[in-house]
């Protein structure tokens, strides 16, 4: 009796430090996923896109021609430091190997690596943050976008705009509608993309690479548009622009298209 009395006692201790080695994975995993989502400031996702705010403003109608010009403001004070203290980082990328044509997402992250607080744009509907001056002849909104570039072929050497969209909005007069990033704070953005060239004329093509490079750029700005009698002028100032470190993916070609039988018997025929 006292020989089994000792045999379940070890077992007893046995499965008592399997509870306890559990139970140490269970709360080492919720306390990482805590500290992960304390760090973590917003999470916006923009794969279903983003809404530019509409002018509101115009040239009268008795003008016979409106004189409309652009002009490249001045970059916004701090521009320079605070593009310094953020950092943008790729951190998923879906599917893991991308094929040429095919659409792709991405999770991108802004991180505030400064000693002060940041004011980064967030809101993915531009009209609820449009603002109209009093006297009714200006109009502005702080927006922030990212775009993707892809470095394929043997010399990587001229990356590819890729197809993508998502923006995020803010009224420059008002903080209140900025996510402030605390010291060590992030917001990551998801956006939808396309392998293939969103400009109009392309000077580079994508081949399919098992080393490519992808890379992703966040561009701020102040745009504003002012109408002073028949005049109108659409202005830009550069609020900050940041650059990702470079993030390795595969890249394929599409799975070719099965000839339709009909078509295949013929030209057998011939």
């Amino acid at each position: 009796m006292q020989v089994s009395h000792v045999v379940n006692s070890r077992l007893m201790r046995g499965r008592t430090g399997m509870f306890c080695g559990g139970l140490a994975v269970i709360v080492s995993t919720a306390a990482l996923s805590l500290i992960a989502h304390a760090q973590m400031a917003a999470f916006r996702d923009l794969t279903q896109g983003s809404r530019v705010p509409s002018e509101h403003l115009s040239v009268s109608q008795t003008c016979e021609k409106a004189n409309s010009s652009i002009a490249e403001m001045p970059s916004q004070a701090g521009s320079e430091n605070d593009s310094k203290a953020l950092q943008l980082t790729i951190v998923e990328v879906l599917p893991a190997t991308l094929e040429i044509g095919n659409d792709f997402s991405a999770t991108v992250r802004l991180k505030n690596t400064g000693e002060s607080a940041l004011l980064v744009p967030a809101v993915p509907d531009g009209e609820r943050v449009l603002r109209t001056s009093t006297d009714r002849t200006e109009e502005k909104y702080d927006v922030g976008d990212v775009s993707f570039r892809l470095l394929t072929g043997k010399h990587r050497g001229i990356p590819v705009i890729l197809d993508s969209g998502g923006a995020l909005f803010a009224d420059p007069d008002d903080k209140n509608s900025y996510l402030a990033l605390a010291p060590g704070k992030w917001l990551d953005i998801r956006l939808h993309g396309r392998v293939e060239c969103g400009l109009e004329n392309c000077v580079a093509d994508i081949h399919a690479d098992d080393a490519a490079v992808l890379t992703a750029w966040w561009y701020e700005r102040v745009l504003s548009h002012r109408v002073s009698g028949c005049d109108e002028t659409h202005g830009s100032s550069k609020v900050r622009e940041v650059d990702s470190a470079p993030f390795k993916v595969e890249v394929r070609n599409p799975p070719s298209k099965p000839v339709p039988a009909k078509k295949l018997s013929a030209a057998l025929r011939d």
